[in-house]
């Protein structure tokens, strides 16, 4: 009886003993697992909210943390990186990430950053507001894109539909390019294509300014959240506090670009082939602001509910929930 107590007891001091010996290893390969990476992906595409992420690249964050910063050409591109987890963090339109989240991609709201970059313009006499667009040729980029459903929520509240007219869709570097030459009439544009344009046709002038036609129809105080950089929600959680530094980093980057396009003109006409003078220019004429996700909230819904009623598939056929928002 003796024996076989001390040999429970020395069953129980070994099992003791080992577990100590785990446990250090343990924690250590769950603090190894939180690690903070030595770098983050980030994708943006040919825009202006895209120039304040050359110059953090180039830097990196404060805590040393790199930023690998990718380029997109195409929403198709961005979409397949964000799916496959390729990117922690992206720059998208809101209604291409509400789609995105919809279909239970797990990525949240971030901030908004673009509040309005599109403008109808033409080189034609007689159009001078949307209802002239009447039986006439317009080209817009890619189908589905924001140019496109807001020139068709435009078109709609001005009592025209996609049919009264014949829309042409092509990608927006290629329509400037038409535009200049003269082989396009009629055109929707980002900025800085919209001051290539008018820098290089004489005849070609700014219409309609989607921001202010917003305001009119919405409200003056009424923002329009065209896009916004959205966080991979599994980054987020893992590191809040890098997330949170980045936040800071692209906010304060953001205003320097909207105070001093001229800093950072040359890396943009190096990294997004857009003349320097062209990008300065142009900034007078891009509404850039850096806005928390959870208080662009308010716009962002509205934005969403106005491109549902027109269609569903604008947006992912419903508003997305309360999870679309980055919690801060």
């Amino acid at each position: 009886m003796i024996k076989k107590a001390l040999l429970i007891i020395g069953l129980i001091i070994a099992l003791l003993i080992t577990g100590c010996a785990k446990t250090p290893t343990g924690e250590k390969q769950q603090k190894e697992s939180l690690k903070t990476p030595d770098q983050i992906t980030v994708q943006a595409p040919l825009a202006p909210a895209t120039a304040p992420l050359l110059k953090m690249a180039g830097e990196g964050l404060p805590s040393g943390v790199k930023i690998n910063l990718i380029i997109y050409k195409t929403d198709e591109e961005a979409t397949t990186r964000v799916i496959k987890n390729e990117a922690d963090f992206s720059i998208l339109s809101t209604n291409l990430a509400a789609k995105l989240y919809n279909k239970e991609v797990d990525i949240s709201l971030a901030n908004v950053n673009t509040w309005g970059i599109l403008y109808l313009i033409s080189t034609e006499n007689g159009i001078n507001k949307w209802n002239d667009l009447k039986g006439k040729e317009l080209y817009i980029g890619a189908r589905g894109s924001t140019p496109d459903v807001l020139t068709r929520y435009f078109l709609h509240k001005n009592g025209l539909s996609e049919n009264d007219l014949k829309i042409t869709y092509l990608q927006s570097p290629e329509i400037a390019r038409m535009i200049i030459s003269g082989l396009a009439k009629n055109a929707v544009l980002p900025e800085p294509m919209v001051t290539q344009a008018l820098l290089n046709n004489n005849k070609a002038r700014i219409v309609e300014d989607f921001y202010e036609d917003w305001k009119t129809i919405e409200g003056g105080n009424a923002g329009l959240p065209q896009a916004g950089m959205f966080v991979r929600n599994s980054f987020a959680k893992s590191f809040p506090s890098l997330v949170t530094s980045f936040q800071q980093a692209y906010s304060g980057a953001l205003d320097e670009t909207v105070n001093n396009p001229a800093g950072s003109a040359s890396l943009v006409e190096t990294s997004l082939q857009i003349p320097a003078p062209v990008f300065v220019q142009s900034i007078k004429r891009t509404h850039l602001k850096f806005v928390e996700g959870q208080k662009a909230k308010k716009d962002v819904e509205i934005y969403l509910s106005r491109l549902l009623e027109l269609s569903p598939d604008m947006a992912g056929g419903k508003l997305p929930d309360e999870k679309f928002f980055l919690k801060n």
